[in-house]
């Protein structure tokens, strides 16, 4: 009788005990390099007397994940995309296509657990662009703008998640600025601001 009685209070914890070792956080907060792609498709803009139309980008994403602790991380990358903006240019009745040839940016991010292993990061970066402008009138009239250099800034909030034990997924919205000089219809050269709020995801390879 004396061994059942304090047996069972030990008997009555085992449950307790294994739901709390199961309960116990899993780091995966993994730090070091990763490489990757992404796609990004959303909206051009240019600042003044014009009609949005769309735009799209795919390329490299290559960076370095520093991991503060279980819950906290920061993250140091590069992108180089290359892509194509289209808007309406409604001061010369025209219909304009940016080739982004070549966006390489730095980027700099900071990371905050969502929970099952997935974080949230806020992202700002900054780098050059180099495009070509060409374009269409309403009475067809075609207008090449010639190639030109920008400046570009971003910023961004995305989601990394686990796929498996070295791929992640992600996936966010990022709005980003470009200002670049080319010719217009009279032939005088002027800066202009293309403004691209976007969506984008993506996939990255740990190393």
């Amino acid at each position: 009788m004396k061994f059942h009685v304090v047996l069972a209070p030990f008997l009555f914890l085992c449950p307790v005990i294994a739901r709390a070792q199961s309960t116990d956080p899993v780091d995966k907060n993994f730090g070091g390099g990763f490489i990757g792609g992404q796609v990004v498709l959303g909206q051009a803009i240019k600042v003044g007397e014009s009609s949005p139309g769309s735009a799209y980008m795919v390329g490299l994403d290559a960076g370095y994940v520093m991991k503060r602790d279980t819950w906290n991380r920061i993250e140091l990358g590069l992108e180089i995309d290359t892509g194509k903006a289209s808007y309406k240019d409604k001061d010369f009745d025209t219909d304009v296509d940016i080739n982004l040839d070549l966006l390489t940016m730095i980027k700099a991010g900071y990371g905050y657990s969502l929970g099952d292993h997935a974080f949230g990061v806020f992202r700002l970066g900054v780098g050059i662009a180099q495009a070509s402008f060409d374009g269409k009138t309403d009475s067809g009239i075609k207008v090449d703008g010639g190639s030109s250099s920008g400046v570009a800034s971003m910023l961004a909030w995305d989601v990394v998640t686990p796929a498996s034990d070295n791929v992640d997924f992600n996936f966010g919205v990022s709005f980003r600025m470009i200002n670049f000089n080319f010719k217009d219809m009279s032939g005088d050269t002027g800066s202009f601001q293309l403004n691209i709020p976007a969506i984008y995801a993506g996939a990255r390879v740990r190393l």
